[in-house]
């Protein structure tokens, strides 16, 4: 588990920033899909949260 700002790629938004703890420090859920709620591709390791795009 990551305790640390997500660093957020804006105010309001769900995308991390370019060196955000969350990025890859996701754990692999079984049978849930190889698609994000945007349509991205979820990479091994997962980002943590429902955002799976590289950071930006």
């Amino acid at each position: 588990m990551v305790r640390a700002d997500p660093r957020f790629a804006a105010s309001g938004e769900v995308c991390m920033g370019a060196g955000s703890p969350a990025l890859g420090a996701g754990v692999p859920v079984p049978g849930g899909g190889d698609r994000d709620l945007y349509g991205h591709p979820v990479p091994d390791p997962p980002n943590s949260g429902a955002y799976q795009e590289h950071g930006v």
